[in-house]
């Protein structure tokens, strides 16, 4: 008979719970054990990001073993929904616009609603944008005839209290929990991943492993170099300053993205209290200086749970290696202004669940796998760089020495085309592995000042009149489905 096919997962962090989770619920417990080792090695949650995460909607379905029971981890960790972000200071010191997490508008026919507002010069027509105005909230309809099907929304968390729901879950699934840190990981004559071992001398040998060690990396690195491909070129801010400070008992249902002199500001509302962020460059600004600015945006708050983190933004070249996956901080760490690296540690065990290999009696094969995983990882990693630097980029503060030469930096070939097909006809390419929607592309260019020459010539097939009508009824019906929604308050309180 066939012995168990062993996985390993290291780490007791976010990353660590949710994979092991993610795994127990897909496979059979008689033919695979699980274990995960270093439990007491909480230090990746999303640090060093701080303990706190805004997730976006997903662009496509995730896997069902991925399912987060929303209600259940929004009353244990008190946290919240989100209809967006209120982007400040980008696009000069006192403008503001929120991105939000729904469709904006709806199509005429085959005319996109993004060439109807470019050709009356319209805005403001997002679901998202105008419950959040109102203070109103609803999950999405099934029924795809309601305009509040369109809505999408986000989560704010508190990653450390996650990383608690997904341990008891796991280990009610069955999943083997060696307590301490990790000593060592030891590789094999094979040159594969062989064993780690616990700081009380407990030895795990395994199949699979997966590398939620952090920002380290240690089992990547035990098989060699771990390969750390950098962003700092385009991703410029390299320290990070978090803090706590008590809020509101009912959150804004949106975080802030407030541009400052040398990096920005971020606060993340959870139910009585907001996680605050300053992410600056340390060679424009002193640590001091982004400590006031914290506090500013504290206002008469006071700051608690401070630290500050080096961070070095950046990826993996191969985040799965032999016999070794990186997931979480270990395999990307990403500026949060684009896309979360909560959601990027989800679309890496997603894909993962995909392309689980193959195991037999003399271990696992896998080198398909790592392939098509690293390329695929790859492309939705440099795919979220891209949208994190189009605000750098496309930065209006002009006469500020920072933001002087984010804008004179270069980009990627797939962001310059972006740019370029975008300022020809305000068409956006989707590549594949895309982790935003073409409307969250739209919405940065048009905020941030990159117009296109001409709107699609399709919209000149409707007469001024019958799009005008068009979308004031879009307006119209989108207004009548925010007066019905609940309050959010009232809303977070049922719900949560």
């Amino acid at each position: 008979m066939s012995r168990s096919q062993r996985i390993v997962v290291a780490g007791g962090s976010l990353a660590g719970w949710m994979a092991a989770t993610a795994l127990a619920r897909v496979l059979d417990p008689g033919a695979f054990t699980i274990t995960l080792a270093g439990a007491a090695e909480a230090r990746e949650s999303i640090s060093p990001l701080g303990a706190v995460d805004a997730t976006l909607p997903p662009v496509g379905t995730l896997n069902p073993a991925l399912e987060l029971r929303e209600d259940g981890a929004i009353s244990h960790s008190g946290g919240a929904f989100s209809l967006g972000i209120a982007v400040s200071g980008w696009n000069g010191p006192d403008r503001t616009y929120f991105h939000p997490f729904s469709r904006i508008g709806g199509p005429l026919g085959p005319v996109s609603f993004h060439h109807i507002a470019l050709k009356l010069r319209r805005a403001d027509y997002s679901l998202a944008a105008l419950a959040a105005q109102a203070g109103r909230f609803s999950r999405p309809h099934r029924d795809p005839a309601s305009v509040v099907s369109t809505l999408g929304y986000g989560l704010h968390l508190d990653t450390s209290r996650l990383a608690e729901l997904y341990r008891k879950e796991a280990e009610a699934l069955g999943v083997r929990v060696v307590p301490g840190h990790i000593r060592q990981a030891e590789a094999a004559p094979n040159g594969r991943l062989g064993s780690v071992v616990a700081d009380g001398g407990e030895r795990v040998e395994g199949d699979l492993f997966f590398d939620c060690t952090g920002v380290e990396a240690r089992l990547l690195a035990a098989l060699g170099e771990a390969g750390w491909q950098s962003w700092s070129e385009w991703l410029p801010c390299d320290s990070v300053l978090t803090a706590v400070v008590d809020s509101e008992d009912v959150p804004p249902p949106f975080s802030l993205a407030n541009a400052v002199s040398a990096g920005w500001l971020r606060s993340v509302p959870l139910r009585g209290r907001s996680a605050l962020m300053s992410i600056y460059a340390s060679a424009a600004v002193g640590e001091d200086e982004a400590l006031a600015q914290l506090k500013r945006l504290a206002g008469e708050r006071r700051l608690q749970e401070l630290h500050r983190h080096y961070v070095r933004f950046g990826r993996r070249e191969a985040p799965w290696r032999s016999n070794v996956v990186a997931l979480g901080t270990a395999a990307a760490l990403i500026d949060p202004v684009g896309v979360s690296n909560l959601n990027l540690l989800r679309s890496g065990i997603d894909l993962l669940l995909q392309l689980l290999p193959g195991f037999d009696d003399h271990g696992v094969d896998c080198a398909a796998e790592s392939t098509e995983f690293n390329r695929r990882f790859g492309l939705l990693l440099e795919h979220a760089r891209d949208f994190a630097l189009a605000h750098y980029r496309l930065n209006g503060r002009e006469g500020e020495p920072f933001w002087d030469a984010c804008r004179a930096v270069g980009v990627p070939d797939s962001l310059d085309y972006k740019f370029r097909l975008y300022e020809c006809r305000g068409r956006v390419p989707l590549y594949d592995e895309e982790p935003l929607d073409e409307d969250s592309w739209t919405q940065l260019f048009d905020e941030h000042g990159l117009r296109p020459r001409a709107y699609s010539p399709i919209a000149d097939g409707f007469n001024t009149v019958d799009l005008q009508q068009h979308v004031q009824l879009v307006r119209t019906v989108m207004l009548d489905a925010v007066a019905k929604m609940p309050t959010y308050a009232d809303y977070l309180g049922r719900h949560s």
